[in-house]
C-alpha cells in the first residue's frame, strides 16, 4: 500500500515537473517569436547615441509606400546589419527587410548587381538604390534618393572671391560638398560673370562670402532667381580691410536684400562677456547660446546637443528693415579690424525662400 502511494506521488511529481518545463519552453519560444516579429528597443542614453536620428525617423515614418531593404551577406554574418535594419523596421510598418546569402541565392545577387558582401539595396516602387555602407547615413541616403523624383542641385556662385567648393583648406567648402552628397544633393559652381543667368537646374543658390563686389548683371540674376521662386542662402562677411586683403561692401547685393526686408548692417558684433576669454578668444568671437524656433536651428536645440556655439566676426542684421537695439555689443568696424585679421571670419547667414 505504501509502495503504491509512493509511486503515485512520484508520478504526480514527474508530471508536474514535465508540465512546468513545457510551459517554460513554450514561454521562451513565444517570447523569442514576439521579439523577432516586434523588435522594440529603448535607448536610455541621454543623447540617444544608439537611436536613429530625428531626420531619419521623420523620413521613414513619412513613407507612403513600402520600402524594401535587402541585405546581402553570408548567413553567418547577417547579425552585422541586423540591429541597424531592425531599427528602421521598428519605425514604420512600410519598411520590409530581407536577408539574402549570395552563396545560396547567386541569381538574386547577380540581378541586384551585388559585388561584395555586406551590401544593402533599398527599393521603393520601381526605384532601387544601393547603400554605400551599412550605416544610418548611407541607408537613409538611399531612401532619400529613391523618394526623389528628380535631382536636386545646389549651385555655388564663383568668380568674386567666394569660398571654393573644391578647396580642402581651412576656408574651403570641400567638406560641405561631401555632406551635401551624403544627403543626395549634387553641387556645382556657377559663374554669373560669364553668363548672368542662374541655370534652370539649380534647386538652391549659395552666395558663400564674396570678397569683391558683384556687378549689376550678377545681382540682377540673383534677384530674378529668388523672385521667380528660387531658394538662396546668403553668407556675407563683414566688409573688412586687412592689410592687402579686403572684403568689399557689396552694396548692390545688400540693397537687394533690403528690398526683401532684410537689412545687413556694416558693423561687427562684439561679445563683451568674459566667457570667450576662458577659451583664449577675443571679443570678436561671440558666444551664441539662445536660439529662436526655426527649422535651421531646431536640431541644435534637441536634448543632448551642445547648444552653445562660438561664432567669429559676425555682422548684425534685422528683418523687415528694423534695426535691432544697440545693447553695447556692437562697435564701429574700424576699431576691431586688426583683431579680426588674426582669426578666421565666419559669416552672417540669411536664408530666403521656403524650407
Amino acid at each position: 500500500m505504501a509502495n503504491q502511494w509512493i509511486k503515485a506521488r512520484q508520478t504526480k511529481y514527474a508530471t508536474f515537473v514535465a508540465t512546468y518545463i513545457l510551459v517554460v519552453l513554450a514561454a521562451v519560444v513565444i517570447a523569442n517569436y514576439l521579439a523577432n516579429e516586434h523588435n522594440k528597443s529603448y535607448d536610455a542614453t541621454a543623447n540617444k547615441r544608439y537611436s536613429l536620428s530625428e531626420q531619419t525617423a521623420k523620413i521613414v515614418k513619412g513613407l507612403k509606400q513600402d520600402a524594401k531593404i535587402t541585405y546581402f551577406n553570408q548567413s553567418t554574418r547577417f547579425s552585422e546589419g541586423k540591429d541597424l535594419l531592425e531599427e528602421y523596421k521598428s519605425l514604420s510598418s512600410n519598411v520590409k527587410v530581407q536577408y539574402v546569402d549570395p552563396d545560396k541565392d547567386p541569381q538574386q545577387a547577380r540581378e541586384a548587381g551585388i559585388r561584395s558582401f555586406g551590401t544593402a539595396i533599398v527599393q521603393i516602387g520601381a526605384k532601387k538604390e544601393e547603400a554605400k555602407s551599412m550605416t544610418e547615413e548611407a541607408i537613409t541616403g538611399a531612401i532619400i534618393r529613391d523618394l526623389k523624383s528628380n535631382t536636386r542641385t545646389v549651385c555655388f556662385l564663383s568668380g568674386s572671391g567666394e569660398h571654393q567648393l573644391d578647396d580642402s583648406d581651412r576656408e574651403g567648402f570641400s567638406q560641405f560638398k561631401q555632406l551635401l552628397a551624403k544627403d543626395s544633393y549634387e553641387s556645382k559652381t556657377v559663374d554669373l560673370l560669364q553668363k548672368p543667368e542662374v541655370p534652370s537646374d539649380c534647386t538652391a543658390l549659395v552666395i558663400a562670402g564674396p570678397t569683391r563686389d558683384y556687378v549689376q548683371p550678377e545681382v540682377d540674376a540673383v534677384k530674378k532667381f529668388v523672385e521667380d521662386g528660387g531658394r538662396a542662402f546668403f553668407m556675407l562677411d563683414p566688409p573688412l580691410k586687412m592689410g592687402r586683403s579686403e572684403i568689399a561692401d557689396n552694396d548692390a547685393l545688400t540693397n537687394v536684400l533690403q528690398g526683401w526686408g532684410v537689412t545687413v548692417d556694416k558693423d561687427l558684433i562684439l561679445d563683451l562677456s568674459p566667457v570667450g576669454q576662458i577659451f583664449g578668444l577675443g571679443p570678436q568671437v561671440a558666444l551664441v547660446s539662445n536660439y529662436s524656433s526655426q527649422p535651421i536651428v531646431n536640431e541644435i536645440k534637441r536634448p543632448g546637443h551642445h547648444k552653445s556655439k562660438f561664432s567669429s566676426c559676425q555682422r548684425a542684421g534685422s528683418k523687415e528693415q528694423k534695426r535691432p537695439p544697440d545693447h553695447g555689443c556692437r562697435r564701429n568696424l574700424q576699431h576691431r579690424q586688426a583683431e579680426c585679421a588674426r582669426t578666421l571670419c565666419s559669416y552672417r547667414q540669411f536664408r530666403l525662400g521656403n524650407e
